[in-house]
Formats: structure tokens, sequence, C-alpha cells
């Protein structure tokens, strides 16, 4: 009775065996898996994140800007800015070939997800500079379509609501002068990133 009980659970083990060797051959070599995609379609909802930054984080930015965006390199050369009450500002504007420095003292305000800088001051080179001066340069600035120049009320408008959205979106939420910071709404459209 044992021999008999010996070989049915031997022929039980060899076929677990056999079982489990086959099934480890069917499953795929690991260089050889592409992992499940998702079909994003062209109204796909975007993620959002609500950051606040300081001055640093926006310095970075604008180097970034300067480096990778031609419509902001056709203007600048440089730019800089510290925050406090009001926000000054250090540019290398382009002019015909030029580079000419201006310093500018702006007051920031939030409009629907925009920035309006209102020019308070301003001096190119070491010199004061009259606003209407100032703004007669800056109207002929080949400036990207989503900043205009407001040279009645003395305002620099940076639209970000109509500044290109790919791959992210740029809302300004606020600005708080007691902690230097201003508050931002980024928006990203899934794989819009290469």
């Amino acid at each position: 009775m044992w021999k008999k009980a010996f070989i049915v659970l031997l022929s039980l083990n060899l076929f677990v065996i056999v079982g489990g060797a086959l099934w480890w051959g069917t499953l795929p070599k690991a260089s050889s898996v592409t992992p499940p995609s998702q079909a994003i379609t062209s109204n796909a909802k975007p993620a959002t994140i609500q950051l606040s930054v300081g001055q640093d984080a926006v310095n970075t930015y604008l180097e970034y800007a300067l480096s990778q965006q031609q419509d902001v390199q056709r203007v600048l050369s440089y730019a800089n800015v510290q925050f406090s009450n009001t926000w000054k500002v250090q540019l290398g504007l382009k002019l015909q070939n030029r580079v000419v420095p201006c310093n500018l003292v702006f007051v920031p305000q939030v409009n629907n997800g925009n920035l309006v800088l209102h020019v308070q001051s301003a001096t190119m080179g070491e010199i004061p500079a009259p606003l209407g001066a100032l703004f007669f340069i800056l109207r002929h600035l080949p400036w990207p379509q989503w900043i205009t120049v407001d040279g009645l009320a003395h305002n620099l408008n940076i639209n970000f609501t109509q500044r290109p959205q790919n791959p992210y979106g740029v809302k300004i939420l606020s600005y708080s002068p007691s902690t230097k910071q201003v508050t931002l709404l980024l928006s990203i459209v899934p794989k819009s990133i290469p």
C-alpha cells in the first residue's frame, strides 16, 4: 500500500514541477515587456499644481526663459528681480543690436491669473528715465503676443492666460509682500512634456 501512495505522490510532484516549468516558460522576458500605456486624448484633463515661489525661483525661471524661449530672447538679454513691497527689476533690453541696461521699480498687481506690473520709476544705465520715453521704447520692442505694453497707465501686462499652454500653463493667484512670494497655479497636460 505504501508503494502505491509513494508512486501517487511522486506522480503528483512531477506533475506540479512540469506544470510550473510550463507556466514559467510562458512568462515574457523582462527586456521584451513594454509598460501598458493609456491613450491620451486631446481633451485630457490637465494636472494642476499650486505653489508659492520666491525671487530665487522666479530668477531661475527667467534664466530658463532667456535660454529657451526665442520670443523672449528677441527682447531681453538678461533679467533679475528682487521682491519686496515693490519689485526691483534689472533688465538688459535688446535695442538695435545693443543692450540697454534698465533698472525698473514695479508695483505688482494680480488680475484674473495675469500679472500687471505698474512702473513706478526707471533708470537706463545710471540716468533716470522719463516713463514716457521708457514706454516709447517698450512699445516698439518685439514682445510675445501674451505681453502687452500700456503706455498711458505705465503698465506692462503679462497675460499668462494667453500664453501658449503647452507644455504647461501658468496662472498667477497672488503676491504677498510680507512673505515675498508669488502663488502660481501650474497646469500640465499629461504626455505634453517630451
